[in-house]
């Protein structure tokens, strides 16, 4: 679903909302002498997949409280129903902790409504009891979980990853992410093969459970980066963490931009819209010189066109990528599809025609900047009054998907610095060459509906404009394309699918100079 704003809206959102921060205030709005509880759960599950329903915890260790019950009620579109109840007497002291509950799918299809009341009793023995989440000024809803059934339609040795989320190493006075096993298993129920977990750089100079209180960026660096290589020792059936980095660096005119780096070895520094220098939020570092710290690692402009609210701007100095951003050629992807169709993706999308129409063999990359968000987003709307809810930018929703025969880290790195990708939300589609011809392939499932339609788009070198090259049209029920056509003999070829469920891919170009 795209997002719109009104003319004028500031937009200033953060996920996994922390609403106990201040600014020194007597009094803010979002404050509450009670930790932040809530319910998370997968947004989709694929078929003979184990799931569960989290129950996290933030900030106990300030006001410790005892988790009394959990009673949970599943019900599906058809109506089948079951309720749960769960004693626990679960005593929370600390900063961020959670308990899973393993769910079950037998008898149910379709999507799954997911609903829990938690009794809840602060050190004083006042008790509350409230549905799925104890945020100020939201109603509750129901959480959603899309039950699939049959295999995500992409091709044998090809993984799919979620390619910009946060853990709970991106921690500060307005949001924070999720613990890195939460986001391993959360992967393995929706289908993905790996995640590039990408927590901020200005979030490792401040200790995550005390996000006012310096401590060596190095070092925390190293402990996050530990934590994921023994998540995927231990759990090598599991998809593979990818310990990466969403770095603030400056752009061309001096404004702050981040850049998503694949899984690299040293800290990146970087605090310029960290919010935490007062108004002092010039990038320390630009583009150029972090990238020559990073010879043969992926890096990828994250939303490089994202409609930034005025208080952002004036702020935390941020700034959009622009062209003399990506003049050295060496950026491999822009991230424009980030968990909506919103301006945010159109604007960026065309951004990254423009550049393809330039020649630059640039990816296509998709994903959700999700922080846990695993089946909704509820975060600071604006900080200190208000919070927001939504369901974009949900971890694993959109996923970028690469020919890779192997889910190490180092063949995924080498994988995404080819020139092949495709961004989804649900099928595929694809261009290769063979000889003097194209072949042109397209797949869905009936979980997300069958095609309805498949472009294909082409740019000869030198042109100012893409046209379309071949289209078709679908009568329901098709499941699968596979077609040929005579190859140009300069320029790019690239091609998107639609399903008739509203589901779509797009995927690299392929330049055929």
């Amino acid at each position: 679903m795209e997002e719109f704003r009104q003319p004028g809206e500031v937009k200033l959102f953060f996920p996994y909302a922390e609403t106990h921060f201040k600014f020194r205030l007597p009094w803010s709005p979002l404050h509450k002498r009670w930790p932040e509880i809530f319910l998370d759960a997968p947004c989709q599950v694929l078929s003979g997949k184990p799931f569960s329903v989290y129950l996290l915890i933030k900030d106990a260790d300030l006001y410790p409280v005892t988790i009394r019950s959990l009673e949970l009620r599943l019900e599906d579109v058809h109506g089948n129903v079951t309720e749960q109840q769960f004693e626990l007497n679960l005593h929370c002291e600390q900063n961020l902790m959670y308990r899973a509950f393993p769910l079950s799918r037998e008898g149910f299809s379709g999507t799954l409504r997911l609903s829990g009341w938690i009794t809840v009793a602060d050190k004083k023995g006042k008790s509350v009891r409230f549905l799925s989440h104890n945020f100020p000024g939201l109603h509750s809803r129901p959480l959603e979980i899309r039950l699939l059934n049959h295999p995500l339609p992409y091709p044998e040795n090809w993984k799919a990853g979620e390619m910009h989320c946060h853990s709970e190493f991106s921690s500060d006075p307005v949001e924070f992410g999720a613990p890195l096993r939460l986001m391993q298993e959360t992967a393995d129920a929706v289908g993905l093969d790996f995640v590039l977990c990408t927590d901020h750089s200005y979030d490792f100079y401040y200790h995550r459970y005390s996000y006012l209180d310096s401590i060596e960026p190095e070092g925390n660096f190293r402990e996050y980066r530990n934590q994921a290589i023994a998540l995927n020792s231990e759990h090598p059936d599991l998809p593979t963490l990818i310990p990466g980095e969403e770095v603030s660096c400056g752009n061309s005119h001096g404004e702050n931009v981040h850049l998503l780096v694949f899984g690299h070895d040293h800290f990146l520094p970087g605090l310029g819209d960290g919010g935490r220098r007062g108004f002092q939020n010039h990038p320390d570092l630009t583009i150029a010189e972090i990238l020559e710290r990073l010879p043969g690692i992926p890096t990828f402009a994250a939303h490089p066109k994202a409609q930034i609210g005025w208080l952002e701007r004036k702020i935390f100095r941020r700034g959009e990528w622009r062209q003399e951003d990506l003049k050295s050629n060496i950026i491999q992807g822009l991230q424009f599809w980030n968990g909506n169709l919103g301006l945010d993706y159109r604007e960026g999308k065309t951004f990254w025609i423009k550049q393809l129409l330039k020649g630059q063999r640039i990816l296509p990359i998709a994903a959700n900047d999700a922080h846990g968000d695993f089946n909704q987003n509820i975060g600071v709307k604006l900080p200190l009054v208000s919070l927001k809810q939504q369901r974009s930018h949900v971890f694993g929703k959109v996923r970028t998907v690469v020919p890779c025969a192997s889910r190490d880290i180092g063949a995924l790195r080498s994988a995404f610095l080819g020139e092949c990708c495709v961004c989804t939300d649900g099928p595929f589609v694809n261009v290769s060459r063979k000889g003097h011809l194209l072949e042109v392939e397209a797949r869905s499932n009936p979980d997300f509906g069958s095609l309805h339609s498949v472009h294909v788009y082409v740019a000869e070198s030198g042109a100012c404009l893409e046209k379309v090259y071949d289209d078709w049209s679908f009568a329901k029920d098709s499941m699968e394309l596979k077609a040929t056509l005579p190859s140009p003999k300069s320029g790019y070829v690239r091609a998107e699918v639609v399903t008739r469920n509203g589901n779509r891919a797009l995927c690299s170009a392929l330049f055929v100079n």
